[in-house]
């Protein structure tokens, strides 16, 4: 890789990565501020008091668990499939920690470029690196899966459920 598209990928990697923090503070903020609502706090303070108080695991579980029963469903919005919603935000949550977990190095061999490594430890199988290379495109369309599942209020369960399999997928293959 020349010089000038090195850094321009370095750029892109950044701003990627980036992008994907941002978005799943607002997925976990927005899912706070539906649990304040759920919960019946009347304050806007209260959004940032159950940010605060849970983890966003504790957030999704509560959530599964009210918005049955207590969710109102505005009559010019889709219906809301609970589960699918569920994986959608567990899976955020999952490339979220992938992302953000991960170590960010630039190879130098025949050929430089940007790799992401996340190794892990466990149990019987040992120690095992998984070693990509990173890709701005399939970053990108992940981080676009995020702001599909931020707004799950807002879209057709189909949608929601799209954006959850893209982000599976990249995650299996190993590309994110």
């Amino acid at each position: 890789m020349r010089q000038s598209d090195l850094v321009a990928h370095t750029d892109a990697l950044f701003r990627a990565i980036g992008v994907t923090v941002v978005r799943f503070q607002q997925i976990e903020q927005w899912l706070a501020e539906e649990l304040a609502l759920l919960l019946r706090m009347r304050e806007k303070e209260d959004q940032y008091l159950v940010s605060a108080a849970m983890s966003f695991k504790q957030k999704v579980d509560l959530f599964v668990d009210l918005f049955p029963k207590r969710g109102a469903q505005p009559p010019k919005l889709s219906e809301v499939n609970v589960r699918v919603v569920r994986n959608a935000l567990e899976k955020a949550e999952e490339f979220r920690n992938r992302v953000v977990h991960s170590f960010y190095a630039v190879e130098c061999g025949e050929v430089t470029r940007w790799v992401r490594m996340k190794g892990s430890l466990k149990g019987r199988a040992g120690f095992s690196l998984n070693s990509a290379e990173t890709n701005i495109e399939i970053f990108e369309k992940c981080n676009a899966a995020l702001q599909v599942i931020r707004e799950w209020r807002f879209k057709e369960t189909q949608e929601i459920q799209a954006a959850a399999d893209e982000i599976a997928k990249h995650m299996r293959d190993g590309t994110i």
